[in-house]
């Protein structure tokens, strides 16, 4: 069974459509678990009316509002299906890709050292227009870091993964916070794991006013120490100076002690020389 997570806040306008993807699936063996992050617009009230339709099947849960990432360990201590895929409230999935990736999975599902699949993503409005770039071979077999940084393929993709993979990998929940980059967890697989890479489009997105993609600056500056701990992880697969600005820049908007800031890191001495220029910098963004 395929577990369908979609984490929501304030978005019961924009999983209609969703929904309506899911409607046009052949494939019926799945659940939608729809985890609903403290919502105050009609969202329980729109979802329970397709729960009392029965078309599908529905798994609805309530909590407080605590983030995007909270939402989605809440959705892996819910899930059933052995394969997990998570999709936004405001995107929608290709007609009946869910049969597809299940077909994929059969390719899979006795590799121990792979971890999911990874699928491209195109435009709602313009379904042929590729979100970034496609990867370099189809059903090519790599880690997510190296497929991003060696292979240089951008834009964002559709994961699916094994669910008894993607439940030992939490986001962490960080006091005082609400997002943590979904990347971080990408990586920290890919230190165990590869991936399956297909170029095929799964799903389609579109980048809201409010939605994270397009306010991401200023989101993880109201969120820095999910930043910070992603630069300082990032920095073990690129030892790069630019991962060590971000890791200074987002400690210093963390209000770390220089001293701790220094002590973190593996690399004190590149830590050391770049934190005057990067303290500059800060006070300027």
């Amino acid at each position: 069974m395929i577990t369908i997570l979609t984490p929501s806040y304030n978005r019961a306008k924009e999983l209609k459509a969703l929904y309506e993807s899911l409607l046009k699936q052949n494939f019926k063996d799945y659940e939608w678990l729809i985890v609903d992050d403290g919502s105050k617009d009609d969202t329980k009230n729109v979802v329970e009316k397709w729960i009392k339709e029965s078309k599908i099947k529905i798994n609805y849960v309530y909590k407080p509002n605590g983030g995007k990432q909270s939402a989605y360990n809440v959705g892996l201590d819910k899930c059933k299906g052995d394969i997990f895929l998570c999709i936004d409230s405001d995107d929608i999935l290709k007609s009946n890709i869910l049969d597809n990736i299940n077909n994929d999975f059969k390719k899979i599902n006795k590799d121990d050292n792979i971890a999911g699949i990874a699928y491209l993503q195109s435009y709602i409005k313009d379904k042929k227009k590729l979100i970034g770039t496609k990867f370099p071979e189809d059903n090519m077999v790599c880690t997510y870091n190296d497929i991003y940084n060696k292979y240089k393929v951008n834009g964002d993709k559709l994961i699916v993964l094994k669910s008894n993979v993607a439940k030992n990998y939490y986001f962490p929940i960080i006091k005082g916070e609400k997002f943590v980059p979904e990347a971080l967890i990408f990586n920290r697989i890919s230190k165990q794991y590869k991936m399956m890479f297909i170029n095929k489009i799964a799903a389609h997105k579109d980048y809201l006013d409010g939605g994270y993609s397009n306010n991401y600056f200023n989101l993880v500056k109201k969120n820095p120490k999910g930043n910070t701990l992603y630069f300082k992880e990032l920095y073990d697969f690129q030892p790069s100076l630019y991962n060590v600005y971000g890791y200074i820049l987002f400690s210093i908007y963390s209000k770390y002690k220089f001293k701790d800031i220094i002590k973190n890191h593996s690399s004190k001495i590149k830590v050391l020389l770049l934190y005057i220029p990067t303290f500059i910098i800060s006070k300027m963004r």
